[in-house]
This record gives structure tokens, C-alpha cells and sequence, in this order.
């Protein structure tokens, strides 16, 4: 096979690549010659064998007993021809010697060097010179006229640079300084085909050990060579171009060359740079650059490569526009169509590792296969299909496809595997990327997110992307769910003002008191009008506090005794010591930060604490079962209480078939849950320095809404004008009254169910008896009529007893709702 490029090395590691021999092939023999370089710039060097034979006269004398024969008389014979120990710069010497200069080769390349297969050649030391060569180096480097492919312009008038030289000083420093230098120079070259344009690479190993080198001039000392070990510190040491030029020295002796194909090395490294250094698979340019790899590394040009990735963002698949491949474009493919390719493909290889090839992809065939007419070629074509798997997870496929039927088979299989590890790699760093692509989208637009709706906001997020890659101008598409059924749920302290106003009240009664008794001690020991003064308004306070706490005056006794009364105190420390004890046994008891007594109120924010963390972490876990009933939205929240709304329906799952079935299943959970939860409040009062009770309230509301996701409150709120009563009614429930009195709806150890239609009471009716049954409510339902509300009229409601001798008994109620996991 001929070859268009053929880069070796002038002397030591290059960068450039360039040509180490010219060749001129002679017709008898098995050598090439040419001029030598010499002059400005260039190595003194001569061709010569003695280095060669000095090696023979070392394994004469210290070689086992046969490898000493053999050498010696190799030794004994070629004293017969001194022209051949001697430097040669004749060419006639070689051609009148040419069976002699095959024996000397034959020495060098023994007969685990095939001259069909192997790679090499010798050549004069650092001169473009080769006087023997291997068959199969002539038979690829080598034109019919014996000489080389390729040689650069004005390669002898280019000066040598450190990196070519390392090689002479290699020889240089281990003669004369006895510095062993390690490494030979060795390169990376690639050729490519002028037919195919495909590029093989070889490896080039330049090795000197059969070179000798003469100092013309006397030598100087140097310093720091112990720091010098390997080729590629030799350059490094200080000045030594200028210490040693090197048209000081010659060179003599032969220079081999071995050569190896190093194609799918090069090409695997290839691959891992390429796809290593591209987050993503939407350039075009990428699949151009991986196509050309793949067609070197089977050899075989016309081959079309592709990959469909399954990216999967937070445990949902994305079939978007990431799919770009040459022939046809996954992308263009409907998103049916894409998800049925997905389906048939993990069907494909749920069970299996291995590629499938499909050496003739005909009419029949796609018949019995029709998606893999979806697939990135042309119609008629053969194809080896490569799973991707993570973690026994399918991530993607890679394609190889030919339009020609029959081209690809099995033993190109073999050769495109050890490149599957890489794009597996490439395709998870490309995932990760897209997930924080996709996640940083969904944080600057909207928030963090449920799992049950967080693919809508993956999906908005990756057309966003999309859209933006494009140069389509960016706006996040609206998130919305149609016809969804609402289920509302509160469990609310029951008169957490009053108490909390209580402990305000409380605490300023204990202040107060304290305060007047310090005032009356320091009036037995000093006469200060002022005394009185403050004396009097601490009892007039005291009055006030003891009945209605007005905010008015509750703002005038906190300055009161946060300013005047500290001031005061602070005074009396010095001019009346008798009561320092006391002063400081007052100011012990209040928060240094706000100058007030805060004991009753710590109590009841604690309990008001432990009640709501107690709720959340109920619910929260309780709320893990209901999904797993159907997935849906759910959202809670926490203030005195918590309250929770739940949406469901098709449109939040499409992927899972919805039936009111589970519908009714969520409700049976919302009445339990909220009866367990009125239980675990009641086991808590033990625990709680303020003894709190809650209040249990269910919306029924049988229509189905919709709802949509308002970025700047960053939280789904019912959408329409229509579907704003039902959160006005919601909003305004949770403090009605009964009809015709002042009795609130919610009362504790209750449980309450607003309702405006009959069916939705009727349904409610056999879950509270099925219930009952269970002896988790009471046998004292009422049915109520509900005072009108501002915009609302016409509201119903059922309230029944929540059994709470189970609490007391700390049971778990017998009741375990039935439970049907969605498909």
C-alpha cells in the first residue's frame, strides 16, 4: 500500500515530524543510498560499521560458547574486507559489498524479524540516508523509483532545535561525561491513503546504540549533570548548546529504525480526546471528527457512525434535539416516535450486552423491525447496533452503518469494542453536564421541585436549552396541568393567638410583679418621689395586664420596662446597695437582648415547635405512601399547624394511567392521615410545657381544576377565573362558624369536611362509616350548614369525633387504608 506522508526524525525527539531518510533503492540489493548532510547547521556524521562489529568482538569473547563461535567467525571473515571497517563515504563500497552488508543486517534483525510483516530500516546517524531496509517498509514508504513519498522543502537549511539534538548529546554526555541518559527518540506519525483518505499511524523508535562520537576539540567541564536522566532533560541543563556545539563532534556508526502500527492506539486515544474535551453531543462537528476515527479504526471508509443518547434528568428520559447523527437525524422524529425507538431499543437490550449486527437491512427485515428504519442512515443498509450501559442502565446507542448491504461484519465488531468504554464515559460526563445545565435552568426559573412533576420542569427547561443553542430567542414555556382533581387538608392549633397572647400576658404579670417588689424594698431604704411615681404605674400596668391586653398598651409597658424600669434599676445598683441582690437576681430572669421576660412565651413556642415539626415529619412520611397510591403534586406548609394541598390527575403523570379509582384511594388517605395525626397530638401533650390541641379540616371538591406554575411566587396556584372560587373557599374555611350561632366549624378532636355538593357528602358518608367501623371516628356525626362567607355561599359541612381512646392507649389505630399502587 503506498503511502502520501511519510514523517521521521533528523536527530532526538521532534515536533515537526520531519523526514529521517532519502531514498534511492538499488536494483540488486537490499539497500539505499544518498548524499550525506554535512555543513552549516547539520551533524558531522559518517556511515560505519565498526560500532556494529565492536558489538560482534564483545559477544565473541564474553557470549555463551555458541553465540562466541558465530561471532568469531563473522570476525574472521570480514578482516578479509577492510574496506567494510573503515568509515564509507563511497557508495560503490556497498553495492561491491552487498551480500557482506546483508549479513551485517541479518545481525541486527534476527529471524523474529519478518521481513513481510516487520517494520525497520538503518540509516547513516542523523542524515536522510538508508542503506537497507525491511520488504514491507519499501512496500509502504517507498515509490517505484526506490525513493521516499515525501520529502519536506528545505528541510537541510533548517536549523536544529533543542528537541531533535537530544540524541546526539545522549551519545555525547555517556562517552565523555559517563552520564547515563535513558530513552531512545520515538514519535507518532501519521500517513494517510491518497485512495481512501483513511490515516494509519506508526510508532517510530530511533535507536543509536550503534553510533559512535568523536570530540574534535578539547572538552569542558560541566556542572549539574546529575540532575540529567532522560531525553527529555537533556535540553534542560544550563548553557549546553554553547558549552558543546555539536559541530564539534562527529558521528559515525548506523542509526535503526523501527517502526510498529500503532492505527487503533492512536485512534482509541483519539476518540477519548475528542469526546472527552465535548460536553455534549448536539455539534455536528464532533460526529464529522468520531465518523473519520471509526472509519480508521475498522479500516473501511463510507462507514457512518451515530449515537442516540437516552439522557435521563432526575430519573426521567429526555428525547430532545441531543440526538445528531449522520443520515438520517434522530431529532426530526416525532417525540412518539422517539419514545416507541426507546421502547423497542431497552426491549432490545434489557437482557443483553452485546452489539447486534444486521448484515442486510432489506424490506423484510424492516418489516419485522420497523424502528429500525428511525435509525441514523439510509433506507437500505447494513448496521451493528452497540448498547451503552451504565451501571446495567441502557444511556445510549452507538451505530455503525454501511449502504451497502453485507459490509459490516462480525470481526469489525471486535475492532470497534474497545472504543464502547469511551463513549459510555463520554455519554455520562455528557448526562451530568445537561443535568446541571437542566437543574440551573429550573433553579433561575422556578424552584426546587417534586419528582412527580419535576419532568414537565426538565422538559421545559431542555427546550429552553434547546431553543438557545439554536439562537431562537429563550423563554421558558408556561408549566400548567390540565384537569386536575384538588385535595386540601389543615391541621390547625387550635386558638394559638389567644395563647400566645396569654404567655405575653404572663410573662409582663411576673415582670410587673417583680419590678413593684424591688420599687417597695427600695422605698423602706431611700426617700425618692420619683419611686412612687414609677410605683403607682406599675400597679396601674398590673390592672391593665390582668384583664384586656390591648396592643396599644402592650407596646407602652414593653418600653416601660425595657427603658425606664432598666434605667432605674441600673441607678438604685449604686445609691441603694441593699437591693443589688435583688436587681440582679430581676435581670437573671429577663433576655438580655429584648429587656423582657420571655418564660411563658419560650414555652409556648416550644410547644407550638414540637407540634409542627412533629406534623411535618408525619405528613411527610405518610405523604410517601400516597405517592406511591398514583404520583402527584403535594405541598405543604407550616405556621401554627400545617396545611396541605395534593393535585392529581392524568396530565401530572401521563406515563401512568389515571382512574378515579385512585382518587378515592388519596381520600381515604386524607382522612386517615388527618385522624392519626389528631392522635399523635394527643400523645405529645405530655411533652409540652403549653398543653395545645389541633383542629382537623378536609375541602371536598369533586370538579377537576387546573393549575399553573407562577414564577415570581415561585408556586403552583389554580389557573382560570373559574377555578379561583375553589381557593377563595379554601382561604376562607378554616374560621366559619355554623349557621345560626357562634360555634366554629373546627373544633379539637374533630374532624371537618367542607362540602357544596351532595355526591361529595355522599361519598365522605361511606368512608366516615367505613371508618367508624374501624373505630378510628366516632358514632357522632353531624351534618351543618355553614354561615355565608364574603363571595361564597351555600357551603355544607360533615364533623364527626375522632376516637381518641386509641391515642390514650398508644395504639395504632387498626385501620390500614387499602392501598393500589399505581402501574
Amino acid at each position: 500500500m503506498n503511502q502520501s506522508i511519510f514523517h521521521l526524525f533528523i536527530c532526538g525527539i521532534t515536533k515537526l515530524f520531519l523526514p529521517l531518510f532519502i531514498a534511492a533503492e538499488a536494483a540488486e540489493n537490499n539497500y539505499i543510498m544518498e548524499r550525506n548532510l554535512s555543513g552549516g547547521g547539520v551533524l558531522n556524521s559518517r556511515l560505519s560499521f565498526t560500532p556494529l562489529i565492536e558489538a560482534w568482538k564483545k559477544s565473541a569473547s564474553e557470549g555463551r560458547p555458541g553465540t562466541r563461535k558465530l561471532y568469531q567467525n563473522l570476525l574472521d571473515r570480514i578482516r578479509n574486507h577492510p574496506e567494510l571497517l573503515e568509515p564509507i563515504d563511497d557508495p560503490s563500497v556497498l553495492d561491491d559489498n552487498a551480500e557482506w552488508v546483508e549479513m551485517l543486517m541479518t545481525t541486527l534483525f534476527p529471524v523474529t524479524f519478518s521481513d513481510e510483516e516487520d517494520l525497520y530500516a538503518v540509516g547513516v546517524p542523523f542524515s536522510y540516508k538508508v542503506i537497507y531496509s525491511s520488504s514491507l517498509f519499501r512496500q509502504k514508504f517507498l515509490d517505484q523509483n526506490g525513493e521516499l513519498n515525501y520529502l519536506p522543502e528545505q528541510v537541510v537549511e533548517q536549523q536544529l532545535s533543542d528537541d531533535k539534538c537530544s540524541t546526539a548529546y545522549k551519545l555525547i554526555l555517556a562517552k565523555f561525561y559517563g552520564q547515563k541518559v535513558d530513552g531512545n527518540v520515538t514519535s507518532i506519525i501519521g500517513i494517510k491513503n491518497p485512495v481512501s483518505g483513511l490515516v494509519n499511524y506508526y510508532e517510530i523508535d530511533m535507536d543509536p546504540t550503534f553510533i559512535d562520537v568523536f570530540a574534535l576539540d578539547a572538552l569542558p567541564h560541566i556542572n549539574n549533570l546529575n540532575a540529567c536522566c532522560s531525553l527529555s532533560d537533556v535540553m534542560k541543563i544550563d548553557s549546553l548548546r554553547e558549552l558543546l556545539p555539536l559541530d564539534r563532534f562527529r558521528f559515525e556508526g548506523i542509526t535503526i529504525v523501527r517502526i510498529k502500527d500503532v492505527t487503533q492506539r492512536e485512534v482509541i486515544s483519539n476518540i477519548k480526546n475528542i469526546l472527552l474535551d465535548n460536553h455534549s453531543f448536539d455539534d455536528s462537528g464532533l460526529f464529522t471528527q468520531l465518523e473519520q476515527e471509526m472509519q480508521t479504526l475498522i479500516g473501511m471508509p463510507n462507514v457512518k457512525m451515530g449515537i442516540i443518547p437516552f439522557f435521563k434528568v432526575n430519573g426521567h428520559y429526555v428525547l430532545e434535539q441531543y440526538s445528531q447523527a449522520k443520515g438520517r437525524d434522530v431529532s426530526e422524529n416525532s417525540k412518539a416516535v422517539k419514545q416507541e425507538l426507546l421502547k423497542w431499543l431497552l426491549s432490545l437490550f434489557k437482557d443483553s450486552n452485546d452489539p447486534v449486527i444486521y448484515s442486510n437491512i432489506n424490506s423484510e427485515l424492516l418489516q419485522k423491525h420497523p424502528f429500525l428504519g428511525q435509525l441514523p442512515a439510509e433506507w437500505n443498509y447494513s448496521a451493528i447496533l452497540f448498547p451503552l450501559k451504565s451501571n446495567g442502565e441502557l444511556i445510549g446507542i452507538l451505530s455503525a452503518t454501511h449502504e451497502t448491504p453485507g459490509m459490516l461484519k462480525h470481526r469489525h465488531i471486535t475492532q470497534i469494542m474497545p472504543s464502547i468504554p469511551l463513549f459510555i464515559l463520554a455519554l455520562e460526563k455528557a448526562a451530568e453536564a445537561m443535568d446541571n445545565e437542566v437543574d440551573k435552568v429550573i433553579k433561575r426559573h422556578f424552584t426546587a421541585v417534586q419528582s412527580s412533576v419535576e419532568w414537565k420542569f426538565t422538559e421545559a427547561a431542555m427546550q429552553y436549552l434547546v431553543n438557545k443553542k439554536q439562537g431562537i430567542k429563550a423563554k421558558i414555556d408556561p408549566i400548567f396541568f390540565d384537569h386536575v382533581f384538588p385535595l386540601y387538608g389543615a391541621i390547625d392549633i387550635r386558638n394559638s393567638s389567644i395563647e400566645r397572647n396569654n404567655a405575653i400576658q404572663l410573662d409582663l404579670l411576673d415582670q410587673l410583679t417583680n419590678a413593684g417588689e424591688i420599687i417597695r424594698s427600695a422605698q423602706q431604704q431611700t426617700t425618692m418621689p420619683l419611686l412612687q411615681e414609677v410605683a403607682y404605674r406599675i400597679d396601674k400596668y398590673l390592672f391593665n395586664v390582668s384583664n384586656i391586653l390591648f396592643s396599644g398598651d402592650e407596646i407602652m409597658i414593653d418600653n416601660f420596662l425595657k427603658n425606664e424600669v432598666i434605667e432605674l434599676f441600673e441607678h438604685l445598683r449604686i445609691v441603694v446597695p441593699s437591693v443589688s441582690r435583688e436587681i440582679d437576681e430581676y435581670f437573671n430572669h429577663i433576655d438580655s437582648r429584648i429587656r423582657l421576660r420571655v418564660d411563658h412565651r419560650h414555652d409556648f413556642e416550644e410547644s407550638i415547635m414540637l407540634i409542627n415539626q412533629e406534623l411535618a415529619r408525619f405528613i411527610d412520611q405518610e405523604q410517601e405512601v400516597a405517592q406511591r397510591i398514583y404520583p402527584h403534586y403535594f405541598e405543604r406548609f407550616v405556621t401554627d399547624g400545617v396545611d396541605f394541598n395534593m393535585y392529581i390527575g392524568q396530565s401530572i403523570s401521563p406515563d401512568k394511567p389515571f382512574d378515579t379509582f385512585y382518587l378515592k384511594n388519596l381520600k381515604m388517605w386524607q382522612l386517615t392521615t388527618l385522624a392519626k395525626a389528631a392522635h399523635m397530638v394527643q400523645q405529645l401533650q405530655g411533652r409540652l410545657s403549653t398543653r395545645l390541641q389541633t383542629t382537623q379540616l378536609i375541602l371536598a371538591h369533586s370538579i377537576p381544576i387546573s393549575i399553573s406554575f407562577r414564577t415570581a411566587e415561585r408556586k403552583f396556584d389554580v389557573d382560570g377565573a373559574y377555578n379561583i372560587r375553589y381557593e377563595i373557599i379554601k382561604k376562607r374555611i378554616d374560621k366559619v362558624h355554623v349557621k345560626g350561632s357562634h360555634e366554629r366549624l373546627t373544633q379539637p378532636g374533630k374532624l371537618a369536611i367542607v362540602f357544596s355538593q351532595s355526591k361529595e357528602a355522599a361519598e365522605y358518608l361511606d368512608y366516615i362509616e367505613f371508618l367508624q367501623n374501624q373505630k378510628l371516628l366516632l358514632h357522632d356525626l353531624e351534618q351543618l350548614e355553614l354561615e355565608e362567607l364574603q363571595g361564597v355561599i351555600g357551603l355544607k359541612a360533615l364533623r364527626v369525633g375522632i376516637n381518641m381512646e386509641v391515642a390514650s392507649e398508644k395504639q395504632e389505630p387498626k385501620i390500614k387504608p387499602q392501598i393500589i399502587e399505581a402501574k
